[in-house]
């Protein structure tokens, strides 16, 4: 069976293989692919794509994002695209949460074998704070200057949070600024589609936008009342282009 960490093993010998073919093979056929360092910044969220509570509120995070892209070229048309970037992405939201508590749980702080589980309302405030390494193959359409990617995207996640606080009201029963953290609840992987449109300014620059939509959702497990997200961001590059 193959896992995660050999797809990930294996997207990053894949990369270096097609680096080493290219820059071997270059001067005999310097117009058939390029290497290209880029760099911008991420931003988006991991969002409920249904079902959105209409109080709920959020704001995108802002990060780095660097890597490189290799390009080969079949024709003025048409060419195929494999890169590995280094992403830092995350969000912070407020949303009300409704449900039923497991009231054991907020009197005595830890589970009972037999949960005592009542109605409850509450908002919950909280934030995600991720990295990853993102590995994206694309198949692209060329338009003079402009092109259009698609493609899929793995990536895999070095560091991920998922933390904040929760206001729950259960029967006679109030629990105020309950910290919660749910980061080991994040699955450390994502599969995703991706549309990138680019544009060629001169022989060596070149300016990109990407956008990913995950085909999974973010948590291993999610606690009733809450909604469990899928990650959807944006990523806006500048390329420049080694050889």
């Amino acid at each position: 069976m193959i896992t995660t960490t050999d797809l990930h093993k294996g997207l990053f010998l894949l990369l270096f293989t097609l680096i080493f073919i290219n820059s071997s093979y270059s001067q005999r056929n310097s117009k058939r692919a390029h290497l290209e360092v880029r760099a911008g910044i991420t931003t988006g969220s991991p969002i409920v794509v249904k079902d959105i509570p209409s109080e709920a509120t959020g704001k995108p995070g802002i990060g780095l994002n660097a890597g490189l892209e290799y390009t080969y070229v079949f024709n003025p048309r048409f060419s195929m695209t494999v890169g590995a970037a280094y992403a830092k992405k995350g969000s912070s939201f407020t949303s009300p949460v409704s449900g039923k508590y497991d009231a054991t749980r907020g009197v005595f702080g830890e589970r009972f074998p037999f949960p005592l589980r009542v109605k409850y309302t509450g908002t919950v405030a909280a934030g995600f704070d991720m990295t990853y390494l993102d590995f994206p193959v694309l198949v692209n359409v060329h338009l003079k200057k402009w092109w259009i990617g698609v493609g899929y995207q793995y990536s895999k996640m070095l560091d991920g949070t998922l933390d904040g606080s929760v206001d729950v009201k259960a029967l006679l029963l109030s629990f105020n600024d309950q910290a919660f953290d749910e980061s080991a609840n994040m699955k450390d992987y994502d599969h995703a589609g991706i549309l990138k449109i680019g544009r060629q300014l001169n022989k060596r620059i070149s300016i990109a936008m990407d956008f990913t939509v995950s085909a999974q959702q973010l948590l291993i497990e999610t606690e009733e009342g809450f909604s469990n997200p899928r990650n959807v961001f944006i990523n806006a590059l500048v390329g420049y282009r080694l050889f």
